[in-house]
């Protein structure tokens, strides 16, 4: 629904009884004035000026209150043009009253102009407030359209009211006794004036405006203008009783109207700043929604980024895997076959497979696609036993230092992954010290945010520093600053994918030119450390003689298994996918042993398989190898035995034992 203003207002009931009884009020004191509406009372000229003055403001703001609302219609115009014409007529008044302003006479005009002015200023306000009533719609009507046809009007009317008065000579206002007494024509014009007052009052009844709160109180305007015009002219001339109660009621009467206007107006204004103030924090709670949607859709892009990672580290881990387990089985054989002659060469490339084989741990660890391994361990005896292996990696080119204070709580980490995670770093801090400075590893107690005991392993060095807004990017994977060929992006990613898959906190502190030191805080665990070789596993017992069933889709590692096998005396029978072998087992062959990939080709994996021989063959042991599978997870926890490859002979026979 169009905005229509003040005028739209609806009247309450309180509101319209108010009016009521201020218009009995208004007529009630009329009648007691009526008797002594002529007693003289000293001639003040200039109070006309003031009542002049006054009323030119009231009304003229009024008038501006009225056209200052958004898209007004026709009748919220019509009643600001009344409000502009009875200012302007107001304005005219005070320049024609004799003594309003020079004691002498009028500002112009002649002395007569003002009594008629007066009449038509009067009249003239009745008649725009009878326009406004009519031009305003009913309940079932559209809203009428809007013009400025009636302010041109106002003005015009006043214009031909000032020009009007000047045309003619007849008086006013006779001296007589030095008494202003009104002429026939004066009291003629005035009853006019309150006869268009009270048709204006019958035409806002009758057309059921008085549900509206502006018209309601227009009724009290017109009701006091009406009667006090009627009231002075009664009196028969100026400065009498009647006469200055006239422009008392008309103040009282305007101001009352401007009064509820502002306070309209006072209430849109509070509308309007709570509007702002409830939009403000609106504005506040979407810019923050922003900035959390920002700050969600930056997870998402890095938890996207770690997925591709993470198959891609998947795939690359089963394949590696696979090749590694082939290099592990052809090393085992070579060894056998050509003795102590080769075994330096065989521990160099044990080294090398087992970095390779780390390598792809870090593939699948940074994206959470594989479950760490823990158990409880002391913090120091794993710094001490991988302290050579740290001093050997970085060589001449830095100065290492490892300490670890006395009592440290014991945590539940994956040992390896520890390895991991503290030769990745001492690796960055020496590669950033461009080959001199000092990389310090410390293991020291620590609290939790919850202020639990913890474990913290730091990790500081003095070179350059990382520059603060490369600082936010480091956990990124694959992003590294290191030339090309000489770095992976993937080291400090697995130290955060450790660290939070551990349960732990890792924070990076540097400036440039200062170093920089990385900070792992980890839970502490209840349990006490477990002991290496302490209740592992039972010793292998030889197998020579028994009957294993190999199920492994790659021919590589299928034929170096089997040759393994062999030689360590088993009697080994190999199948490519597990439909075979649940063949071979229904034809009739009985092995103790059944050896099985996790990912085949074929109708079911290895975990299908194992379940399958378990239900129809449970006397034959099963063991499960994988190069990288996520059913892996799952099927350790339905109690199968998995093997990681590259896998030993050794651990195989503890895993058949």
């Amino acid at each position: 629904m169009p905005y229509r203003g003040f005028v739209e207002e609806v009247a309450g009931p309180r509101q319209r009884r108010l009016c009521l009884l201020a218009c009995v009020a208004v007529l009630a004191s009329v009648v007691v004035a009526l008797p002594y509406a002529a007693v003289q009372l000293p001639q003040l000229p200039h109070i006309s000026g003031m009542y002049g003055a006054a009323t030119a403001m009231i009304d003229l703001a009024t008038f501006w209150l009225l056209i200052s609302a958004p898209r007004p219609q026709r009748a919220h115009i019509v009643l600001a043009a009344a409000y502009l014409f009875a200012g302007l007529m107001a304005v005219l008044h005070v320049l024609t009253f004799p003594g309003a302003v020079f004691a002498e006479g009028p500002v112009i005009g002649s002395p007569h102009a003002v009594s008629w002015l007066f009449v038509g200023w009067r009249a003239g306000f009745a008649l725009f407030v009878v326009w406004a009533a009519l031009a305003e719609p009913r309940d079932d009507d559209g809203p009428a359209a809007s013009s400025t046809f009636p302010l041109v009007l106002a003005v015009l009317g006043a214009a031909a009211m000032a020009l009007g008065a000047q045309l003619t000579d007849a008086a006013a206002v006779t001296v007589v006794g030095g008494r202003s007494l009104f002429s026939h024509m004066s009291v003629v014009g005035s009853h006019v004036s309150a006869a268009a007052a009270a048709m204006a009052v019958v035409v806002i009844w009758r057309r059921g405006l008085l549900r509206r709160s502006i018209f309601v109180w227009l009724v009290f305007v017109l009701v006091a203008e009406g009667s006090g015009v009627w009231l002075s002219t009664f009196s028969g001339q100026r400065y009498s009783l009647a006469w200055y109660m006239t422009r008392i009621e008309g103040l009282l009467a305007n101001s009352v109207l401007l009064a509820l206007l502002a306070m309209h107006f006072r209430i849109v204004q509070k509308r309007l700043t709570d509007a702002v103030v409830a939009l403000q924090r609106r504005t506040d709670e979407l810019q923050a929604q922003v900035q959390r949607r920002e700050a969600a859709e930056t997870q998402l892009a890095r938890a996207q980024k770690l997925h591709v990672v993470g198959r891609l580290g998947a795939s690359l881990a089963h394949d590696l895997n696979n090749i590694l387990q082939v290099l592990t089985g052809r090393l085992m054989i070579v060894e056998r076959r050509a003795g102590p002659a080769v075994e330096q060469d065989v521990q160099v490339m044990r080294r090398s497979v087992r970095k390779a084989e780390a390598l792809t741990r870090q593939l699948t660890l940074i994206s959470g696609r594989r479950r760490n391994e823990p158990r409880v361990i002391a913090a120091a005896e794993v710094l001490e036993e991988i302290a050579e292996v740290l001093r050997s990696l970085v060589g001449t080119r830095c100065h290492l230092t490892i300490t670890a204070d006395e009592d440290l709580p014991p945590v539940a980490l994956d040992p390896l992954e520890l390895e991991i995670a503290v030769t990745n770093l001492v690796t960055n801090a020496c590669d950033a010290m461009r080959g001199h400075g000092e990389v310090v590893v410390r293991a020291s107690r620590a609290v939790t945010a919850d202020r639990e005991p913890a474990l913290m392993l730091t990790v500081q060095d003095n070179g350059e520093g990382i520059k603060p807004e490369i600082l936010e990017k480091v956990f990124e994977p694959f992003f590294t600053t290191k030339l090309r060929g000489h770095g992976t992006g993937l080291g400090l990613a697995q130290v955060h994918g450790f660290v939070t898959g551990s349960g732990g906190t890792v924070n990076v502190r540097s400036r440039l030119g200062e170093g920089t030191t990385v900070t792992m805080v980890f839970p502490a665990a209840l349990a006490t450390p477990e002991r290496e070789g302490v209740a592992l596993a039972p010793a292998p017992r030889s197998v020579e003689g028994r009957v294993l069933l190999l199920v492994e889709d790659n021919p590589d590692v299928r034929e170096s298994s089997v040759q393994l096998l062999g030689a360590e005396g088993l009697a080994v029978r190999a199948t490519s996918d597990g439909d075979e072998a649940l063949a071979v087992l229904a034809s009739g062959f009985s092995p103790d042993y059944l050896v099985s990939d996790i990912v085949m080709s074929g109708s079911m994996d290895g975990v299908e398989l194992v379940r399958e021989v378990r239900r129809r063959f449970p006397a034959i042991k099963t063991v499960l190898v994988t190069g990288y599978s996520d059913v892996a997870e799952r099927a350790r926890e339905e109690g199968f035995p998995v093997l990681r490859k590259p896998y030993d002979l050794a651990s195989l026979l503890v895993a058949l034992a």
